[in-house]
């Protein structure tokens, strides 16, 4: 029997008795909104204004009904699957339980507590940056002080209280659902399910552990039902002393893959269901979905140092992917249905893994799901994040023990789980407490023989790493290009050239990126005109990274003119974080095998921000976002350009071997054709190949190169599979012609279909939309003189051609209109390198590791 407790509550600071109405799921910081109390902290510089809120205690409480039949069952408990986060729980003014952890599902026995009729519930809120330092100085912790002083002893996401790209906003609250469940006789405790692949066989090996309460035993029921709903076996049985256990073989099986190496939509899927019964009556219910395959990590020693490689079903991967950081500041109110949306543009961009950050949260059942369906893998942290943590504290040590072991057991096993890894960043940057031994050491103890040892009981099939980037061992090789994952941060940071990454063949890189500014439409609802302005209190306000707007300026004068209109800065800064993230990643792939995953910072926003994300916090793709779908394909072409030469790649990640054509032309900006060349081969599984090598100098001898661009095109049948272009200069050194550019647009359906073609080059061609946040088929592109191109967008019920062609601008590379000189931008540049603090991090990343 199940009573839901989500929805209206009232909540108040603790002590004030006035209480106003909340709702549950929800957070202090939702509900003062939601009545007036306090601004949106999201808009202009309200963060700073509400900051107050998290410094307070709060109290929430509710009214229910207890009926007879509720109180004649055996048990009763009261199920919170999250509270954030230290808290005290009361029923009918009883305490029944603490909460002390954010990342586990609470569980209280409450029938004593229960009174026929109605009842109260009480959850008193304390604050968390006030546990947070009193715990500092009640545990002896003699850390620096800082903003974040003490959040080490509090098991709460630490991004909550700020990062480089979030606020600082530590909510309080019931998330997620809290409910009351009543059970008579027994409960399902747990089922674990392990699979054995041998000879094209699959073993399944179902263990469920029951919770009794009561002397007698419970019948039990299992099903195995294949991903064509078939029931292929059903066990019947008597468990006893509160477990059974059954096997079956499967043969022939559907096999799990992910969606680079399928040639499915949606990826199989087993059913495991089990039942208990007493006298035919089901008392429980537990369903688990499995996909059937065989996940490593290769870490062998090879001739370039310790590889890191993953495998499915024996097959090497490149890994494509980005880094998943809490899709909102107040989780509560993160839908399904932007889920779904968020993993549309995952998939859109042809990922098939992405890293959840450890500063924020184990993903929901719902996430692992999906990625289940869809064939993505996930890198899940445990999250312990960029600072020391006193894990010689053995209250703190029980307390993450239950975390680990919830975690662990609610996602291990979906099909799409990849990898545990230890923490993020931890042994990067322990220099900055290298004179504290007594942390040093914990950090070894803990993510090198303690997590590890529980990880083994509870999981030993799932990979694991002691931390992101990881080394030979703790504290060696971590951050080096010949063994682990590496996290590397030159450009941006270091302020190194754009194309950087091409020097570095790291074995897996899991974290770089570059910052740009978000979407226009999202700067209109957290800033007004007046604002528009990189060194604005309010951009200032949405900015988290030291000096992140000097740095864009930095970068787009590299290579573009710096723009006299702010809107300008926006195309400008998402061009540069798009060439950035497509060089690194393309670089990488044409050296499979040596480096085999390329995992960009970061997919999202948790708010209207300046940041890394490609795809910012209303959902608005980014350059990145669209570049990605090109970069990542699973069959590709590459360019390797230098003053020198120009090679083109031919790169084939699935595990089919196809028929193409490749040809390569040199044009004039006017669309005169002054070199063609074609070739037809095999592009080979899993393989990369040279398919042409050609000398700049000998194009030079065909046209002026100053006015002409490189186009490779990949056909499969009659299909154009990859088209790439490379430019022999620079941008801000070519004069690209005005562009006369026919736009033709139909409806058809739900469907917004728009034709593009020029009579010259264009570079970078954005269609924006000023209403629609649905992205197009294809954005930021370079448009072929005299070729149509064809875009598509979903719109909304009722829109006509006229509204669609009112709502949607080109812009280009021709349409910037320069602040000011040549001379000037170069001042401009070398300025911002001068400031202290870049120029020191510039020097400090020259040097390339071997």
């Amino acid at each position: 029997m199940k009573l839901s407790l989500n929805g209206k509550w009232k909540f108040a600071k603790l002590g004030t008795n006035d209480f106003k109405d909340a709702i549950v799921p929800g957070c202090n910081y939702l509900d003062l909104m939601r009545i007036g109390e306090i601004p949106d902290p999201f808009i202009s510089t309200n963060e700073k204004k509400t900051y107050w809120v998290c410094e307070q205690d709060w109290e929430y409480k509710r009214r229910f009904k207890a009926s007879e039949k509720l109180l004649a069952f055996d048990v009763i408990r009261l199920e919170c699957d999250m509270l954030d986060t230290v808290c005290d729980i009361y029923i009918n003014d009883i305490l029944i339980g603490k909460g002390k952890n954010a990342y586990i599902k609470y569980c209280f026995d409450i029938k004593e507590a229960l009174k026929l009729g109605e009842n109260e519930i009480r959850i008193v809120f304390y604050s968390p940056i006030n546990y947070a330092h009193e715990q500092k100085k009640l545990k002896d912790d003699n850390m620096p002080k800082g903003d974040s002083e003490g959040i080490a002893h509090i098991r709460k996401p630490a991004c909550h209280f700020g990062w480089d790209w979030g606020p600082n906003l530590p909510p309080s609250g019931i998330n997620r659902n809290i409910e009351i469940r009543a059970y008579n006789g027994a409960k399902i405790d747990e089922v674990f399910i392990n699979q054995t692949h041998n000879d094209g066989c699959v073993l399944l090996d179902i263990n469920v552990s029951i919770e009794s309460f009561s002397d007698t035993y419970a019948d039990y029921k299992i099903s195995i039902i294949d991903p064509n709903g078939k029931r292929l076996k059903t066990f019947k049985g008597t468990a006893t002393d509160g477990k059974c256990a059954e096997s079956y073989e499967i043969e022939n099986p559907e096999l799990w893959w992910t969606r680079d190496l399928s040639n499915k939509k949606e990826q199989p899927l087993y059913t495991v269901e089990t039942v208990i019964l007493k006298d035919g009556k089901a008392l429980d219910k537990q369903t688990k979905k499995i996909g059937l395959r065989t996940i490593e990590l290769n870490r062998e020693k090879d001739c370039f140092g310790n590889n890191f490689q993953f495998k499915i079903n024996g097959a090497p991967l490149f890994i494509k992917g980005s880094n998943w950081i809490p899709p909102d500041s107040f989780i509560d109110r993160y839908t399904d249905e932007r889920l779904e949306y968020d993993l549309e543009a995952i998939k859109f961009s042809n990922m098939n893994m992405i890293r959840i950050w450890a500063g924020g949260y184990y993903e929901t059942d719902a996430f692992f799901d999906k990625c289940d369906r869809d064939g993505i893998l996930l890198w899940q942290e445990f999250q312990f994040s960029c600072r020391p943590y006193p894990f010689f504290d053995n209250e703190l040590l029980e307390n993450v023990k239950a975390e680990v072991e919830y975690n662990v057991r609610r996602l291990r096993h979906h099909a799409s789980l990849a990898l545990w890894s230890g923490n993020n960043e931890i042994e990067l940057l322990s220099y900055n407490w290298i004179l504290n031994k007594k942390y040093i050491n914990w950090t070894e103890k803990f993510f090198y023989n303690i997590l590890p040892s529980w990880l083994g009981k509870l999981d030993s099939t799932t990979p694991y790493i002691p931390g992101s980037p990881c080394g030979t061992e703790h504290m060696k090789g971590y951050n080096s290009d010949s063994s682990g994952d590496t996290h590397l941060w030159q450009v941006w940071h270091g302020l190194q050239p754009l194309n950087y990454y091409r020097k570095r063949m790291t074995r897996f890189c899991s974290e770089f990126g570059f910052e740009s500014l978000p979407d226009l439409k999202t700067i209109e609802i957290f800033a007004k005109p007046e604002d528009y302005s990189l060194t604005s209190e309010v951009f200032s306000a949405h900015q988290k990274c030291w000096n992140g707007n000097t740095k864009m300026v930095y970068y787009i004068t590299s290579r573009f003119r710096l723009p006299k209109k702010f809107e300008d800065y926006i195309y400008l800064s998402q061009i540069c974080q798009e060439e950035c993230v497509r060089d690194a990643t393309e670089h990488w792939r044409r050296n499979k095998g040596r480096c085999n995953g390329s995992m960009y910072w970061q997919q999202n926003d948790c708010w209207p921000v300046c940041s890394w994300a490609g795809m910012d916090y209303f959902g608005n793709y980014k350059a990145l976002q669209y570049s990605a779908r090109h970069f990542n394909a699973p069959i590709t072409l590459s360019i390797e350009d230098s003053k020198q030469q120009i090679r083109i790649f031919g790169i084939n990640d699935t595990l089919i071997s196809v028929y193409s054509r490749v040809r390569i032309r040199l044009l004039g900006f006017d669309g005169r054709e002054h070199y063609s060349y074609e070739r037809k081969l095999t592009l080979v599984k899993l393989n990369n190949e040279i398919v042409f090598d050609v000398k700049v100098n000998d194009l030079a001898k065909k046209a002026n190169l100053k006015s002409s661009f490189l186009v490779a095109e990949l056909y499969i049948g009659d299909e154009l599979t990859a088209q790439k272009t490379a430019l022999f200069h620079k941008e801000k050194d070519l004069n690209f012609p005005k562009a006369n550019i026919k736009k033709d647009i139909e409806i058809c359906g739900d469907t917004a279909v728009i034709k593009l073609k020029s009579n010259s080059y264009v570079r970078f061609l954005q269609l924006y939309s000023k209403t629609n946040t649905t992205p197009f088929s294809d954005n930021f592109f370079d448009l072929i003189p005299n070729e149509t191109k064809t875009v598509y967008q979903k719109i909304e019920e009722g829109k006509t051609k006229e509204d669609v062609e009112k709502d949607i601008t080109l812009f280009s590379m021709v349409d910037i209109e320069p602040k000011g000189s040549r001379i000037s931008d170069r001042l401009e540049m070398f300025k911002i390198l001068a400031s202290d603090k870049n120029y020191k991090s510039f020097f400090e990343q020259q040097k390339i590791p071997q």
